[in-house]
């Protein structure tokens, strides 16, 4: 979430967010409302005497709660209807530093009371329909207000309420006072209430029997817990008209507040059911709103009508009123009249100049100098703080206290162990060159989809084949669209891809794949068109590692088929018997991992660069992993599977050799795609060194005229270069297109379905859920690219570039 976060004085704050004449009140009768509350040194020393200033007592400990609400009795926190979430911290530990380009404080206790706030924003978006949310942060004596949409969070100056208790009390004032729409309420979802017509019709289903085949009935009915409210959502179509749906619990649901944070149900149909079933799937997201851009209805629509196969059906779609966010009106730039951009100056603070140190300017100078056309490069353990919270629209707090393992610290930071210290002192980092950026806030509209089919997550699957059966599927769907609808996706990933079980409601007699969320897809001509536009958008994980290394170049049949082996790898290593001892570091540093370059971007990681580059699955320690037909526990006697002897992570690896019989077919399949994506890379490399050479020998041929002769390359050896790169052509020239890959997992899926093993392959998850490195959060969900670079990048850095750049 960096740079996602802006400050204003706090009268422009109130008037912006809460206008309301109030010119009546007379607020001076609050002079002493907040003396009684006493700054100790514990945070709940705060809780009771705050809420006892509220006559009317609306306010429950931890939050403002409208009359009514269990809460107040209960005095717990009731995330369904709290108004306004209230933090105190009894030493100033400010979520917010003004003086930071990015907003975010460079201390580890205020970034920790960030992160606490925005777990609490993020839990009430969770459990509430809003478009946005209002919070304040007591802070000893001092608060600040805050408002909370998809775009960012807007923090008002810093006040002391003792001194001025009229500011807290004119937003409490003025908060009890708003409407609905004021306060965030989004008017189109309705709480479903005991005792209404909606909530009988739900509890009636609770009630019912089901068939055991009936996957969709039965998740509907578990989704209606008594945990989470239960919400009648309205869906506006321009061509239908308003279409209303119930839904419980969210079956998926992005963390954090700033971004699309898309969540999606499984939804009963208020007007009957659309086929045989009454039953849809619901999206609700918030859109980012580009000149570009298409609704996803319409995309699917479109597709639709092109026949292609294996997609979603739409059925309603629109923008939800007039919702928008407006945190980004506020993002300014450092030109007199400019709403769009931001410079900033370096990476982490910017030094005031009362605060630089003796000689820092010229010392800055000198290293920008000196630094600026090296390609420096530092490795993470992780996606970096920036690239990971803006993916999580959530704080990584935690991981600035962690040491990076494997880091080299090249910056030359001043280090303090007092986080206060630290806080005070503007660290001046040598490394850092000054750059300029767009802001980072985006507008967003609210919107919503309804789709005929309710799939299955791509991770439910029963078995190894019908993993490989259901990537088949999605494969053909986007060579479908690609053929059929000139489309490209764009956003191959786990999330993306869906199974249907064959039950009696869909009539189907066998599985079958679906590859969804096409809101990131693009027309081809697009792409020639916007040929070095770096808007890219796509899952971190899954991403090919050209598109990770060059993000403004343009994605190629073969990068979205690299991206669908990334999906059977993430799918197989989680759930597939195999020799990987420690899944946890594997996923972490070939799905999450990356290298951040001097210039703030974010590449490739170095495991998943290892397995491209070599053609062989491995961990980073060059251990190879295979996958079995079943899970192994050797005897360390018999080398034979016992259920007495010792966990099968912890054998030694002279017990871990694996014959033919014990092989699982997933290995033969993934073997033929990794050594053509491979060839795709080593092509590359080999054509850039030969146009390097080129170039050598062009400044080097007046001096070297008379040695021609002498330096000429052996016939052999040239024969032997040429037989390779045309090895290498042949090889990557079967993942320009679609069908050598859909061959393969058709042969294996269907022609060779007697050597798979049955449902026996299937394992429970065996990523450790507390495995811990030095950044465990996965990096989620969505990077857009980079800002475009200041000039373009030589041709020859470029895989399969030139016109088709993106």
């Amino acid at each position: 979430m960096s740079h996602t976060l802006l400050g204003l004085p706090y009268d422009e704050w109130i008037d912006a967010f809460l206008p309301m004449d109030d010119s009546k009140v007379d607020y001076m009768k609050y002079n002493r409302l907040f003396d009684g509350i006493v700054v100790g040194e514990k945070d709940s020393d705060m809780y009771e005497p705050l809420v006892r200033t509220d006559k009317d007592k609306k306010k429950a400990d931890g939050g403002m709660y409208p009359k009514g609400s269990s809460a107040i009795e209960q005095k717990r926190t009731d995330w369904a209807t709290v108004e306004v979430i209230i933090e105190c911290k009894a030493t100033d530990s400010d979520p917010f530093d003004e003086r930071a380009s990015s907003g975010i404080p460079h201390a580890v206790t205020r970034r920790d009371t960030l992160a606490q706030v925005m777990t609490y924003a993020s839990t009430v978006f969770e459990y509430q329909h809003l478009t946005h949310h209002f919070g304040v942060v007591i802070l000893g004596t001092q608060a600040r207000l805050g408002r909370w949409d998809h775009s960012g969070i807007v923090f008002s100056s810093k006040f002391d309420y003792e001194e001025e208790p009229a500011k807290l009390a004119r937003f409490f004032w003025r908060v009890a006072h708003a409407t609905p729409e004021v306060r965030g309420h989004d008017s189109t979802a309705t709480r479903i209430l005991p005792g209404s017509a909606d909530y009988k019709t739900l509890e009636a289903w609770k009630a019912k029997e089901l068939a055991e085949d009936d996957y969709v009935a039965r998740r509907f009915v578990k989704s209606l817990t008594e945990h989470r409210p239960w919400w009648r959502l309205t869906v506006a179509d321009r061509k239908h008209g308003k279409e209303d749906f119930l839904v419980g619990q969210p079956t998926f649901a992005a963390s954090g507040v700033v971004g699309r944070c898309t969540r999606g149900y499984i939804a009963l149909s208020v007007s009957g059911g659309h086929g045989d079933s009454p039953f849809v799937y619901l999206k609700d997201c918030w859109r980012v709103v580009h000149e570009r851009s298409e609704l996803e209805g319409d995309i699917l629509s479109y597709l639709n009508g092109k026949g292609v196969a294996n997609i979603p059906t739409a059925l309603y779609h629109g923008d939800v009123e007039d919702h928008r966010t407006i945190s980004q009106d506020f993002c300014k730039c450092a030109k007199a009249g400019c709403v769009s951009e931001v410079v900033r100056e370096t990476e982490e603070h910017v030094m005031e100049e009362e605060d630089m140190p003796e000689n820092a300017e010229e010392e800055r100078k000198r290293v920008v100098h000196e630094t600026s056309d090296k390609n420096v490069e530092k490795t993470l353990d992780g996606a970096g703080d920036e690239l990971l919270n803006e993916a999580t629209g959530a704080t990584s707090s935690e991981s600035n206290r962690q040491s990076m393992e494997g880091v080299v610290d090249e910056t030359g930071d001043y280090q303090h162990e007092d986080d206060e210290t630290r806080d005070d002192l503007y660290t001046y980092t040598a490394s850092e060159s000054l750059t300029a950026f767009r802001c980072r806030m985006k507008l967003h509209r609210h919107y919503r989809l309804v789709v005929k089919e309710v799939g299955l997550p791509l991770q439910e699957f029963p078995c190894g084949r019908i993993l490989v059966w259901a990537i088949r599927d999605a494969v053909i769907a986007h060579q479908d669209a690609y053929e059929k609808a000139k489309v490209m996706h764009r956003d191959i990933s786990v999330g993306n891809i869906l199974i249907l079980p064959p039950n009696g409601e869909n009539k189907q007699s066998t599985y079958r794949g679906l590859l969804a969320e096409w809101e990131l897809s693009k027309p081809l001509d697009h792409n020639m068109s916007d040929a070095c536009y770096p808007n890219h958008a796509g899952t971190w994980q899954f991403m090919s590692v050209h598109i990770q290394d060059f993000p403004e170049a343009q994605i190629e049949i073969a990068d979205e088929l690299e991206s669908f082996l990334h999906v059977m790898i993430y799918c197989a290593i989680r759930y597939l018997p195999h020799t990987c001892k420690n899944v946890g570091d594997f996923m972490y540093r070939f799905f999450d991992d990356c290298v951040r370059r001097r210039d703030a971007q974010y590449t490739c990681g170095a495991l998943k660069r290892l397995v491209i580059t070599t053609g062989k699955l491995t961990t980073l320690t060059n251990e190879p992993i295979t996958f079995l037909r079943r899970p192994r526990l050797p005897d360390p006697q018999t080398r034979r599977p016992s259920k007495h002897s010792e966990k099968f992570s912890e054998c030694p690896d002279r017990l871990l050799k694996v014959s033919k019989k014990d092989m699982h077919p997933i290995n033969v399949l993934m073997t033929p795609l990794l050594q053509c994506i491979t060839a795709r890379y080593r092509l590359f490399h080999s054509q850039l060194i030969d146009s390097e050479d080129s170039e050598s020998e062009e400044w080097t041929s007046s001096s070297s005229d008379d040695d021609d002769d002498d330096d000429d390359e052996p016939l052999d050896d040239k024969e032997d270069r040429l037989r390779a790169q045309n090895e290498l052509k042949s090889q990557s020239k079967k993942i320009e297109t679609h069908e050598y890959m859909i061959k393969l997992l058709k042969k294996a899926s269907d022609a060779y379905a007697h050597l798979w093993p049955g449902p026996e392959d299937r394992l429970p998850d065996q990523r450790d859920s507390t495995f811990h490195l030095t950044k465990p959060k996965q990096m989620s969900l969505k990077r857009e690219g980079p800002a475009p670079d200041p000039g373009e990048q030589p041709a020859n850095k470029r895989l399969r570039c030139g016109a088709s750049r993106e």
